[in-house]
């Protein structure tokens, strides 16, 4: 069972020759979709930015003014121990044991930083069909309230890491990434070159037939498409492993009708050591949680 979604239709090499250019602009391709400007850049849900803005203009909140003249007179509540969905390449398992046991052995911090519960698929398992694969994966999110995308070289590439991701916007869950290639390889000891953002190939798109009727979403994925002289392009087209409309997350931008929203676009993505994720894992997990209404 094939579990890259381009193999062997297109090389390897091919796509990563032209990662640098970009999809075809809409996803109706009729002229329905040329009715309207492409969408503005799209500004995070919650973005600090914006309360920076708002800091500027009213000063800051009650709370941060008392907090620097009084203790406080409750101690602090138990944050939230959230449970998180991991997706991986298995080609990556070493640097993902890594992550997977950060939290296992006793933590620098004190004992109410967030943590979180593993929930991931671990082990391979031979499964008979696609549709089995699906049922366990659906199985594995259904009671998690975040996925956790671990990026390596070709996570990108891997049909059954795009469907976990798929199933974080389905199911409503929270998404997030975090690079590994910052942790030194087992056998090297040296870090990699980041792979690709997963979240730049799959999309929410808008779909309306008229101004006055009700906009429906669906998932999108970016795919190589023959271009006709012997090439390739890259093309948004309605994403084949689920094809049912979807809820727009309340973490991603709105699109205009004809067009889609990369997740990459609000999805926050992390490096494990730059950002000192033994550290803080758990809260990114609770806070991509939270965008999801979570």
């Amino acid at each position: 069972m094939a579990d890259n979604p381009f193999d062997p239709k297109y090389p390897y090499a091919g796509l990563l020759g032209m990662l640098g250019t970009s999809p075809t602009k809409t996803i109706l391709g009729g002229a329905a979709s040329d009715l309207f400007p492409p969408p503005k850049p799209a500004v995070p849900v919650n973005s600090l930015a914006n309360l920076g803005a708002a800091s500027a203009l009213f000063g800051p909140p009650p709370s941060t003014l008392l907090g620097s003249l009084y203790a406080p007179l409750t101690p602090a509540a138990q944050t939230i121990k959230r449970k998180a969905f991991f997706s991986f390449h298995y080609d990556d398992i070493m640097r993902v044991n890594v992550v997977r046991n950060a939290w296992k052995i006793t933590h620098p911090d004190n004992a109410l930083m967030r943590s979180f519960y593993d929930s991931s698929l671990w082990e391979s398992r031979k499964l008979e069909g696609d549709d089995a694969v699906k049922r366990l994966i659906r199985e594995g999110v259904e009671y998690t309230s975040a996925v956790c995308v671990l990026i390596g070289t070709e996570t990108w590439l891997r049909r059954w890491v795009r469907y976990e991701i798929a199933r974080a916007i389905i199911d409503g869950r929270g998404l997030l990434g975090l690079h590994l290639n910052s942790i030194r390889h087992h056998h090297t000891q040296t870090p990699h070159t980041r792979g690709y953002n997963p979240f730049e190939f799959l999309a929410v798109g808008k779909v309306q037939e008229t101004i006055l009727s009700t906009p429906r979403y669906y998932l999108f994925e970016k795919q190589a498409m023959p271009n006709g002289i012997g090439g390739y392009v890259w093309a948004w087209n309605r994403y084949s492993d689920y094809t049912s409309s979807v809820a727009l997350p309340p973490w991603l931008a709105d699109s205009v009708a004809g067009h889609v929203t990369p997740l990459s676009q609000n999805a926050r993505v992390y490096d494990y050591i730059a950002d000192d994720g033994h550290r803080n894992i758990g809260g990114w997990i609770d806070r991509a949680a939270q965008d999801a209404g979570r």
